[in-house]
């Protein structure tokens, strides 16, 4: 995405400021009528914001750019991006879903919200420090990059092992749950995301 030629990183953006104005128009009355600001459905709308602004830095790497200054720009858009935004993004997005379905409380995905925005916040930047490999760093930075980019998977685990278990609640009470194939989508997401993401 960083490598794409001009036109077609313009063309990304213009992709990702549609897709953002789409989710606007589907979460505006719910905008309107959530009071608190820091609450799921604004949470929801600042992570979709967030998505195309961190690309939007890529514009700083021009032909001419001395190849240190791009490579510090490459390496920020893709490590925080990536491991950062669309970590909280996943977790923002599958919470919002499963509330939806009744799964999780509004509280409970919102605490998993803010534990992510802490872990990235608090160790996001120490937990890039697994790709240190590439640039002669001491050993000490890849293994504490490795725990704490470890760690970034743990709030969408936690909220999708509670979710489960309420649906097992219900399978076993006997109620009729309607959206077995979303559930578990969602499920299937959060133990890629576990797999690929925390152990790999």
């Amino acid at each position: 995405y960083i490598e794409l030629g001009r036109i077609w990183q313009i063309i990304l953006v213009v992709g990702m400021l549609l897709w953002l104005f789409i989710v606007f128009r589907g979460v505006k009355r719910g905008l309107k009528r959530e009071s608190d600001k820091g609450g799921l459905i604004h949470l929801l709308f600042y992570s979709a914001i967030a998505v195309p602004f961190f690309y939007i830095f890529a514009f700083f790497i021009q032909p001419d750019t001395n190849f240190t200054m791009a490579d510090f720009w490459r390496w920020w858009i893709i490590h925080l991006w990536v491991e950062g935004i669309f970590e909280v993004f996943a977790v923002v997005v599958i919470g919002f879903l499963l509330v939806q379905l009744r799964l999780v409380t509004k509280k409970s995905t919102v605490r998993a919200l803010y534990f992510q925005f802490t872990i990235l916040l608090g160790s996001g930047v120490i937990g890039i420090g697994h790709h240190y490999y590439y640039n002669g760093s001491p050993e000490v930075w890849i293994a504490l990059g490795a725990v704490f980019s470890a760690l970034e998977v743990i709030p969408l685990t936690l909220l999708i092992l509670e979710a489960y278990e309420q649906y097992k609640m219900m399978r076993d009470g006997g109620a009729n749950f309607p959206y077995k194939a979303t559930f578990w989508f969602l499920i299937s997401t959060a133990i890629w995301n576990l797999v690929g993401a925390g152990v790999f």
